[in-house]
Formats: structure tokens, sequence, C-alpha cells
């Protein structure tokens, strides 16, 4: 099918062709109808300029429709304090996850990570703070991932990992590097300097369970690590 350019090309040649071929036939009969054609003309190619400047505007209104909807799209998927995925993402990419690794019997882990009592930071040094407590700790959760994987924001201070390709034992080994670095880092979202530490859970996929099942496990052995005395990584039983 011809594009709007295409066909506004065609018209051009076909016009000038015309043209010019009436135009010598007036000009040989000295026929005094020549200088009003030419107006009409005129008036021709200059609604021609107008059509292809509406194609020109059309065309950068639909590019920019396209970015609106990639915002939006992303704006649905994206936590926006930590840059992070939010819930709805992770749990597509989950779902999607669980179905391969059940179709090609491969083997994928989860991690539920929560920060030790947060609730305590938000009270003495503020919720800007432990806002900005939040955007600092996802970027020690980027920094102790391989690309594959991916850390959602899963709510308030808990985050979600999904390990692709991870049986147990290197789940766990990357849950207790989590814990490790976050309790070595001193956090500067206050000028004091901010120590904090975090209780993670661990679940490796089996091929007959669903998503809600392997979160829930990783979640019960979160609330073990927490009821056992925090600042550790359980997996889940």
């Amino acid at each position: 099918m011809a594009t709007d350019y295409e066909i506004i090309e065609k018209f051009k040649k076909s016009e000038s062709e015309n043209y010019s071929k009436v135009t010598s036939y007036l000009n040989l009969n000295n026929n005094n109808v020549l200088p009003e054609l030419q107006k009409l003309h005129e008036c021709y190619i200059t609604l021609l300029k107008h059509m292809e400047q509406v194609i020109n505007k059309k065309e950068q209104a639909e590019v920019q429709l396209v970015e609106l909807n990639r915002s939006l799209n992303l704006a649905t998927r994206v936590d926006p304090m930590t840059g992070l995925a939010n819930r709805r993402a992770i749990m597509e990419m989950i779902k999607q996850e669980f179905s391969r690794s059940n179709r090609h019997q491969r083997y994928s882990s989860i991690i539920i990570a929560n920060l030790d009592s947060f609730k305590n930071i938000n009270e003495r040094y503020g919720y800007n703070t432990g806002d900005d407590l939040l955007v600092e700790v996802s970027r020690v959760l980027r920094g102790c991932l391989r690309n594959e994987d991916i850390c959602a924001r899963w709510g308030g201070e808990e985050f979600l990992i999904l390990l692709p390709e991870t049986k147990l034992d290197g789940a766990l080994a990357v849950a207790e590097k989590i814990r490790e670095s976050i309790a070595m880092t001193v956090f500067l979202a206050n000028r004091e300097g901010i120590r904090i530490t975090a209780s993670l859970g661990i679940c490796e996929h089996k091929a007959d369970q669903n998503i809600f099942e392997a979160i829930s496990q990783a979640d019960q052995a979160l609330r073990q690590a927490k009821s056992g005395g925090k600042n550790r990584a359980l997996v889940a039983s």
C-alpha cells in the first residue's frame, strides 16, 4: 500500500507532466485562458505543500503517540521511587519464567527480602529519609544480581527477586550475598549514615507449584527468619 508521501509524489509527477502539455498547447494557440490556468496551478502547488505539512505533522503525532504509549506502559510496570519492577511486572515475569521452567524441565528460584526494623528508621529520621534509604538499598540489590535476574519492589520495605536457571543452593548464596552487602553498607540517606539489616526467605520453584504457592513458601521462610532473630536468610521447608 502506497504511503502518503508516495501518493503526493505521484500527484506532483502527474500534475507536472499534464501542466507542461496544456501550457504548451495554449501558448501555441495564444489562448487567453493561460493566465487563469497559471493561477490555478499556483493554488494547486500551494495545496500540495500544505498537504505535505499536514502529513509531516501527522507522522510526528504518531511518533509521539507511540512514545507516550511506551511511557505509559513503563509507568505501569516500574516502581517510581526505586526504578525497580513493580508487583504487577514481577508477577508477569514469574508467570513466564515458571511456565518456561515447566516446559523445558528447568529450575528457578525466588527470594523475598524485607528490611529489618524499617519502621524505626521512619520514626527516627522521617519518611523522606526512609524513602532515600529504599532507593540506596535498591542499588545494593542490583549490584548483587546478574543481568538476567529480576528485582522488584514487592511493597513497602519488601523486595522480591526472581532468579532464572538457579537452584536452591545458588539462590541461598545470592540471598547471603544480599544480606551481607546490606549489613556492611553505611547508607547515606542521612548525614550520620544509617546501618540496617535484612531478612530473606528463599524458595525453589517446583514443577507442581503455582506462583502463589512459591511466593507463600518464600514468605513463610522470611517470617521464620524474622522470628529467629532477623538479619538471616532461610530456605522454605
